[in-house]
């Protein structure tokens, strides 16, 4: 067996046996011999309510109140029945639901039925044996529960009685000291830190929780200095990580002022770094770049946290820690994902897309990543991960990284690239990434070099992709190497030129034109995953790497320019 087998059986062992080191513990804690620990004797009184910054949706109210429940992609119509007595259509249905970041939609109701159902679904939960589930004890699913229900506490308590009252600021103190326990044995990454961050929130919002709030807010400061990289980038390098944080960080931020309390500053400088990341990944239209497990852009999400923004400047173009590149010119942004992958604790949603990059200008997204679907299409998630699904090179049809075969919903990257070069050249005329990965060394034994130059002046993008050797020459593989370029569905692709350019059609109607060094263009179909409404369908043009008389693969140069008329 192989040096590179052998580790990674090795690194298999060791992440199978930190699961079900993960799992006892997760077991212990929900035990029944073991919960009460987490009782906190006489329950205090609630001081404030953060504020929640996602927005509700009427609809998804009238819904509850007339008791459909759709989470996941799945509505359960219920009579009289609770939503917590039912059997789950899914997992990830009961994640939804026992998370109850729904809650929110409810303060859009007129009068008191809003009231009364959040606070009937609330009792319902408090005071039945679904609190005590394994699925409702999922460290992550209590953290989203705890800080929904702070920040909903006015909806859910106006008008309640006294022992509805005691019940709930119990049951969330109970949950706050489980979540110091469970929290940190539970899955790396921003699972991890939300435990912390809802731990930390609570201990805000309960009155007279010094000791709890120290404890709690140690915990904060360790993970976000883990967690958090000096440029602003997540370790699991998702830029949905940047959102999810800063909706919970920002009223975090606020609830220790409101206490007249000074918030750690680890906390202000996480904030500080993640901040300019929103603008980092934005493209030309608002969107976000989807690499590593980034879905569908809640562009209202983002308006609102830029409204926090104090700097509002002009995006950073470097983030190396992250391992990310931005290049802007005229009305065009290119966005490069240039980093290894994250380590295997925070790797179970990063995709093989290395050296894949986006492309927007004149205000649309033109050249994309197929994205990651919404949470409950299982199916879809694997295929979204490989490298096909990214606009890059690909060899064999196979991806540059090896995800463990540990379960359909648990598949961390165990092997990809481990060395990744980059260079950035700026000039007046040009800025260059010429960047490398060897993603494919112990596969096939080669490096993939890849070269990308935007013009500031016209937007154009050149690119130069090459395969080589161990030894730097052309590979001499048998495999097919191919290129892709993911179009964004709302671009339009036909061929032109008799094959040898595509021309790509914006909404405005205005015209760029894809040439690969002469090469026949096909357009062939391609999925889109990070939609609302679920995979869409698209188109992505390939070109197959040519090879020379001796069978050596060529460099490639190709180029995707507005066309002039």
């Amino acid at each position: 067996m192989s040096r590179s087998g052998i580790g990674t059986k090795v690194r298999l062992g060791l992440l199978a046996g930190r699961n079900a080191g993960r799992s006892a513990l997760a077991r212990l804690y929900t035990s029944r011999l073991y919960r009460w620990r987490f009782g906190s004797g006489r329950p205090e009184r609630l001081l404030l309510a953060p504020q929640d910054l996602r927005a509700a949706d009427p609809t998804r109210a009238e819904e509850i109140i007339q008791n459909r429940f759709t989470f996941a992609g799945k509505t359960v119509v219920l009579k009289d029945a609770s939503p917590f007595a039912i059997p789950s259509p899914s997992p990830a249905w009961s994640e939804g639901l026992l998370g109850f970041t729904w809650l929110r939609h409810l303060r859009t109701v007129q009068g008191l039925d809003g009231h009364h159902a959040a606070r009937r679904l609330v009792a319902d939960f408090v005071r039945g044996p679904a609190r005590f589930g394994q699925e409702a004890l999922r460290p992550v699913t209590a953290a989203r529960r705890v800080v929904s229900w702070l920040s909903q506490s006015p909806l859910v308590l106006e008008g309640a009685d006294r022992g509805f009252y005691r019940a709930f600021i119990r049951s969330i103190t109970w949950q706050t000291h489980y979540l110091l326990s469970a929290g940190r044995v539970g899955p790396d990454g921003l699972p991890r830190l939300l435990c912390a961050m809802a731990a930390t929130q609570a201990s805000l919002c309960l009155a007279e929780k010094g000791g709890l709030r120290r404890r709690a807010t140690r915990w904060l400061v360790d993970e976000l200095q883990r967690q958090v990289l000096a440029d602003g980038v997540h370790r699991s390098r998702n830029p949905q990580a940047t959102v999810e944080l800063l909706l919970d960080l920002l009223p975090l931020r606020q609830s220790f002022a409101a206490r007249n309390l000074p918030p750690p500053p680890e906390l202000l400088g996480a904030i500080d770094r993640l901040m300019p990341m929103l603008r980092f990944f934005r493209h030309a239209d608002g969107a976000f770049a989807a690499f590593n497990g980034m879905g569908y852009t809640q562009s209202h999400l983002i308006a609102t946290l830029l409204a926090y923004d104090d700097a509002r400047g002009k995006p950073v173009q470097n983030a190396p820690h992250g391992g990310y590149q931005r290049v802007e010119g005229s009305s065009a942004v290119l966005l490069v994902d240039t980093g290894r992958p994250p380590a295997l604790s925070m790797s179970h949603e990063a995709h093989a897309g290395t050296l894949s990059f986006e492309f927007s200008a004149d205000g649309a997204r033109i050249i994309v990543n197929c994205g990651a679907p919404a949470v409950g299409r299982d199916s879809w998630r694997q295929l979204a991960r490989a490298t096909a699904a990214h606009s890059t090179a690909v060899v064999a049809e196979a991806s540059s990284c090896r995800f463990a075969p540990l379960g359909p919903s648990e598949r961390p990257v165990i092997a990809g690239p481990k060395t990744v070069t980059l260079e950035r050249r700026e000039t007046p005329d040009a800025i260059t990434l010429a960047a490398s990965h060897d993603g494919y060394k112990a596969a096939f034994g080669l490096v993939h070099e890849r070269v990308l130059t935007l013009s500031p002046r016209t937007g154009a993008l050149a690119g130069r992709d090459a395969m080589l050797d161990r030894a730097g020459q052309a590979w001499r593989g048998r495999e097919t190497v191919l290129l892709r370029f993911h179009v964004h569905p709302a671009v339009g692709a036909r061929p032109g030129g008799g094959d040898r350019f595509a021309a790509l059609t914006l909404p405005n109607g205005k015209v760029w034109r894809l040439r690969a060094d002469g090469l026949p263009l096909a357009i062939e179909e391609s999925i889109h995953f990070a939609n609302p409404e679920g995979p869409r369908r698209a188109t992505q043009i390939v070109v197959v790497v040519p090879r020379d008389d001796g069978g050596a693969s060529l460099p490639v140069s190709w180029s995707l320019e507005p066309e002039t008329r």
